[in-house]
């Protein structure tokens, strides 16, 4: 352990992830305080047992099919730990395997299931809904998969031009129980949208909320209270907490001075953001040699 590590791990509210080029993008937290975090470069997931402050191996690289690991979801009452696997192109995996939502048991890593997008795409987070099912954003469409409840087929939930039909739009992703409804973010646009969920599921009113000024690359997405948002910005190196109103939202911007931030995990009422840098993982001319690891999670206060 460098220097560096003995002082991050030393800090509290901070998660340490070993390796040169991990690459983390997504991140998740187990009702326990388990952490997971997969990586961008080398196809697999770390965990963090509760209470510890540096992720460990968990799930192998390439295991049931991961290329690039991107968003995660810890489902505790279903015992599953689901996964985003994308090409980003620039991965050791890249071109091994088909885009989708991988499914891995929560306590063993065991492989549970595998689904494809229909059409390839880029998968790249994902959140359940009350009754269990699957939505997953794709990035290089206007579209949302969905995978119901019981089934083995990833289906086109919506697909609507107004959500961005730019490569690298549609991003984070979450459900509001209070509303039934669908919260999205366009990363390329800086937009959020609701997306109502119509009594027989499938999609329904796509509503653009008004914000009070602009999302600067806006990533993961999570409900955090009623009429609550927050979300990760990639172009502001923190989180904005987005306090809804109808059709219009009130942005609080809230710094944390972070490297290349992706998302974030929302447990204990703070968010756990993820430092990827992954600026320099994007960047070709780079390919990560000018990362400075360790890469990290990070406590972050949303009060």
């Amino acid at each position: 352990m460098n220097q560096k590590e003995q002082s991050e791990t030393a800090a509290a509210g901070v998660i340490i992830i070993p390796g040169d080029r991990y690459f983390p993008e997504g991140v998740t937290a187990a009702a326990d305080g388990t952490f997971f975090v997969g990586s961008l470069f080398e196809g697999c997931i770390m965990r963090a047992q509760p209470g510890a402050s540096r992720m460990e191996p968990f799930i192998e690289p390439g295991a049931n099919g991961l290329v690039s690991v991107l968003g995660l979801w810890a489902d505790d009452a279903r015992g599953t730990l689901w996964a985003c696997s994308s090409d980003a192109g620039n991965g050791r995996l890249t071109g091994s395997a088909p885009v989708g939502a991988k499914a891995f048991d929560l306590h063993t890593g065991a492989a549970k299931g595998s689904y494809d997008f229909p059409g390839g795409g880029f998968a790249n987070d994902l959140t359940l809904d009350a009754q269990g099912n699957l939505y997953v954003t794709d990035s290089w469409a206007p579209r949302i998969l969905r995978l119901a409840a019981g089934e083995t087929t990833l289906e086109e939930w919506i697909s609507d031009p107004q959500l961005g039909v730019e490569q690298w739009s549609l991003n984070g992703i979450d459900y509001d129980v209070s509303s039934n409804a669908i919260y999205t973010v366009n990363q390329n646009l800086g937009k959020l949208f609701r997306i109502e969920i119509e009594s027989d599921g499938s999609a329904g009113r796509v509503a653009l909320i008004e914000t009070s000024q602009p999302l600067r690359r806006p990533d993961g997405l999570k409900v955090i209270a009623a009429n609550t948002l927050a979300t990760a910005e990639g172009g502001a190196g923190g989180i904005s907490i987005i306090t809804l109103t109808g059709d219009a939202a009130h942005v609080r911007r809230v710094p944390a001075g972070l490297d290349g931030v992706t998302t974030f995990a929302y447990y204990n009422q703070c968010a756990w953001v993820v430092e990827g840098q992954s600026d320099h993982f994007w960047d070709p001319a780079n390919a990560g040699a000018n990362a400075d690891p360790p890469f990290r999670i990070v406590e972050v206060s949303v009060a």
